[in-house]
């Protein structure tokens, strides 16, 4: 089993790796030539999501040929409400969700009335990027290390924008790292629940590389935990999940890690038209090789992390099923914040 999860969390990570010829290349990208794709991201204009797809947007625009590429924010229930309308959209390949594919992978499983979907059945178009998460502190809390929160004699009060992937991620950090946890709901993005950390309000929540960085760096948080595969070179003293969990929680911890790994991807309705995912999955794999973009990302602090998509619709049916162990943990989160 530890070498399956291995094998699985080498996939996840890697760059994709289906080749494609020229006269492939020029077939499929005149699907979109002339039309406008639409991007509905899963998040607020000043997010994360947001920040990568209009990063991406030009490129995307390029490799596909099409007119215009239009970004479209939907906002709402941790990625759910831009989900659900992608679900029920004609499969014409023309509107697209950029988000966190580990919220809708974790939804159902928690048995949220709010994932009308299956997750399986999305057309997976393929992974922009992937990071590290952090359970981060403020930087003036008494809180130091992650033995100090099992050594506080109350609930982590941990502020959350609801049930999406990192409510569900810390729920299940809860349970098997043995320390308990108190949700507050009702915060607006992550930048509301950073801000109520350093403030003091809430002891910590968890976020990505990119978008903790300027605040580890200016002393307003601290990371405590890594949630990820293995240490982060820029913070070798913070230890992973895994490594703080006992030995018989550490499939659970292992699970959720690679859910999360999913990260910000492009997916389609099911039954996608053929002609446009082949479109779309060979001008994302050319964007995510063009230099010039990715040194745009270098100098804008945005790594990308690229799986292409016939490889990621597999990854995402394995963790689906193995994550069912997780389902008794999720169901319990929600309803105390029922």
């Amino acid at each position: 089993m530890m070498m399956r999860w291995k094998a699985l969390a080498a996939l996840l990570l890697a760059p994709g790796l289906t080749g494609v010829s020229v006269h492939a290349y020029g077939q499929a990208t005149g699907f979109y030539k002339d039309k406008v794709l639409n991007i509905i991201v899963a998040g607020s204009p000043s997010g994360g999501h947001t920040r990568y797809a209009r990063l991406i947007g030009p490129y995307l625009q390029k490799y596909t040929g099409a007119r215009e590429v239009r970004i479209t924010n939907m906002p709402g229930g941790g990625g759910l409400k831009a989900a659900n309308y992608t679900w029920r959209l004609k499969p014409d390949g023309m509107n697209i969700f950029f988000g966190n594919a580990a919220s809708l992978i974790l939804a159902p499983l928690a048995g949220s009335p709010g994932a009308q979907f299956d997750p399986g059945k999305f057309v997976f178009l393929g992974r922009a990027t992937s990071e590290p998460r952090f359970l981060t502190v403020g930087g003036k809390s008494p809180i130091k290390s992650f033995e100090d929160v099992r050594k506080l004699n109350r609930p982590f009060v941990y502020p959350s924008q609801g049930t999406d992937e990192d409510f569900y991620t810390m729920a299940v950090l809860a349970y098997s790292l043995g320390f308990k946890m108190k949700a507050v709901t009702g915060y607006e993005g992550n930048a509301d629940t950073s801000l109520a950390v350093i403030k003091g309000d809430g002891d910590g929540h968890i976020t990505g590389w990119s978008e903790a960085q300027a605040a580890i760096q200016a002393g307003d948080k601290r990371p405590i935990v890594t949630i990820a595969s293995q240490r982060h070179p820029d913070y070798p003293d913070v230890p992973t999940a895994e490594e703080l969990a006992a030995a018989d929680q550490k499939s659970l911890v292992r699970t959720i890690v690679n859910i999360n790994e999913t990260h910000r991807s492009y997916l389609a309705p099911p039954n996608t038209d053929p002609q446009a995912t082949a479109a779309f999955r060979t001008a994302l794999k050319a964007v995510m090789s063009d230099p010039v973009f990715l040194e745009e990302t270098r100098k804008s602090n945005r790594p990308v992390s690229y799986m292409d998509g016939v490889q990621q619709q597999q990854i995402v049916a394995e963790i689906t099923k193995a994550g069912a162990a997780l389902t008794p943990i999720l169901k319990n989160a929600v309803k105390e914040i029922q």
